[in-house]
């Protein structure tokens, strides 16, 4: 348990492959768009359009398929539609941030479920920010007006809470990104502690790295974090305006992306998925697009 290390090392290059979207709220554009996932079959994304209050589906090469949502409080509307995460049926899960709640659709975007409500009560939210599931269907959502993380059964049941307001080591400010790894560890984006914080499922607290700064391994207003299949961990490093890799102990990997509206520059990302063939796919937030990029090897 403790702080990861950090070294400058970068083994790796990030190829800029396409981009796809624009400002506006037509099929295929987008307002801010937040989070992104992969559906099982690695052919399909879905995107929250956040100020749009809705979630759009494309194909990985950019290919618009369809849309759900809009503004308001009925099941299947969203008050800023934010996290994303899809299960092993690919049913998707979107945090309905400031309804407080989250909410179930199948692929089709036909509504399930939904459950939460505004407080700060077991089951209750303040502003759900990002949402991951484990391998048993189990769902994490990271409750950021709230500061902890709570856990729920598939179908929404309350299992358990942790996390505190503060600085300490399992203490939180503001989480906004979430993921888990294969052996079920929770990886968290604890926005102004500019760190990641890693605990086992049921909230033991395992170990943090970064600190706030422009360096390396450092971060400012931590937002997305994703987990590929080796357990390496992206972090959307937000105000940096860039995308860090770590290993899954913290250990520095490789980043890219600079502030602009240039192929492979961001302005504040938010959301990042990473399929089994190495593509990359950014939230580039601000710029109200999505990029695709590919890891390769350094030359």
């Amino acid at each position: 348990m403790g702080i990861a290390s950090v070294t400058s090392a970068q083994s790796e290059t990030y190829k800029f492959i396409d981009k796809w979207g624009a400002q506006g709220n037509g099929e295929g554009q987008f307002d801010h768009p937040y989070d992104v996932v992969l559906d099982s079959s690695e052919s399909v994304l879905y995107i929250t359009d956040t100020y749009n209050h809705r979630v759009e589906k494309f194909t990985t090469d950019g290919k618009y398929l369809s849309s759900w949502g809009s503004y308001g409080t009925s099941n299947g509307q969203f008050n800023y539609s934010m996290g994303l995460a899809i299960d092993t049926q690919d049913n998707v899960y979107v945090a309905d941030t400031c309804n407080n709640r989250i909410q179930k659709f199948t692929s089709e975007g036909e509504f399930l479920d939904t459950f939460g409500s505004i407080g700060a009560e077991e089951g209750q939210f303040l502003w759900p920010y990002d949402i991951a599931l484990d391998r048993e269907g189990n769902i994490y959502v990271a409750d950021s007006g709230n500061c902890r993380i709570q856990k729920f059964t598939s179908k929404g049941v309350f299992i358990c809470s942790w996390g505190s307001k503060g600085s300490l080591e399992g203490q939180l400010m503001y989480p906004h990104g979430l993921d888990l790894d294969a052996a079920g560890n929770v990886y968290v984006g604890d926005y102004l502690n500019h760190r990641i914080v890693k605990f086992t499922g049921d909230g033991t607290f395992i170990m943090q790295w970064g600190s706030g700064g422009t360096g390396n391994g450092q971060l400012s207003t931590t937002k997305g974090v994703f987990v590929d299949g080796e357990g390496n961990v992206y972090v959307a490093d937000y105000w940096n305006c860039r995308i860090q890799k770590f290993s899954g102990d913290g250990a520095f990997m490789g980043t890219w992306g600079t502030r602009g509206n240039g192929d492979g520059q961001f302005n504040t990302p938010k959301g990042v998925a990473v399929d089994d063939e190495g593509y990359i796919y950014i939230a580039d937030t601000s710029n109200s697009r999505l990029q695709k990029f590919l890891v390769q090897p350094k030359a």
